[in-house]
């Protein structure tokens, strides 16, 4: 629907085409950023079973789905970004699904990384799904309020890159605080929004504030949840019966150096 058909008081699309584009762009590289590094580590390899792959290949699908929308919108093209919007509906629950699978998988095979424990994985990497879910499928339900739309699936994206982040942090920033720093700095994408909002129009869209406070939800559920028993006992019954059973919950394994 384009913008003069918003609902009143939604106000005008027009102007934060720039930002959205090109912060979109950095969150993108980013993502790859992150996965070339494990990739020129030796950490991660083409070598990986298939359900790995498949994992990467809905994942990478979902980012150049996001791009390509994000460039459509952007440039004026609504039709073209309307009918791909059917797919994203779609890609959503999929990469939830297949990404709560390959986090248990990777429990019970005791192939979770290394500077987290079990526990604080299971919950850290949950609640990315669950932050990017609700945010996604929020913009996507008010895909006709512009503003909103475009903000929110931003934010829902900013839930995913935790994990990019992770791999782009020091060593010795994961050994010390796990995924904490990681939370904070994937903030710094609706905080910019705020700000390019504040300089634009004088004001801050109240969905940027919902967005940062899920993405906050979040990192607080992660650092305090990922901590207790109950994440320990969850852990458990993921991994009864396999590999992943023999690591205890809240030890943190480092890379020898």
């Amino acid at each position: 629907m384009p913008d003069d058909a918003l609902p009143r008081g939604e106000g005008s699309a027009v102007g934060d085409e720039r930002f959205f584009l090109v912060a979109s762009a950095v969150m993108v590289a980013v993502i790859i950023a992150g996965f070339a590094k494990l990739y020129l580590r030796g950490i991660s390899t083409f070598a990986a079973p298939w359900p790995v792959h498949l994992h990467a290949l809905v994942f990478m699908g979902w980012v150049g789905f996001f791009m390509v929308q994000v460039g459509l919108a952007t440039t004026g093209r609504l039709r073209q970004h309307r009918w791909l919007g059917r797919i994203g509906a779609l890609l959503v629950p999929a990469l939830v699904v297949i990404g709560a699978a390959t986090l248990f998988r990777m429990m019970r095979h005791a192939t979770v990384p290394p500077f987290w424990t079990y526990a604080y994985f299971l919950v850290m990497n949950l609640m990315a799904l669950t932050g990017f879910a609700g945010l996604a499928l929020a913009g996507i339900r008010l895909r006709r309020r512009t503003l909103w739309h475009r903000r929110l699936l931003f934010c829902g994206m900013a839930a995913l890159v935790i994990t990019p982040v992770n791999r782009l942090m020091p060593d010795a920033v994961l050994a010390q605080s796990m995924s904490l720093g990681s939370a904070l700095a994937i903030l710094l994408f609706p905080v910019a929004g705020m700000i390019a909002d504040r300089l634009r129009d004088g004001r801050v869209h109240p969905a940027w504030f919902w967005g940062l406070g899920v993405l906050v939800a979040t990192g607080v559920t992660t650092e305090i949840v990922g901590r207790t028993p109950l994440a320990g006992v969850a852990v458990t019954r993921i991994t009864a019966g396999s590999p992943g059973a023999e690591v205890d919950p809240f030890v943190q394994h480092l890379p020898p150096r």
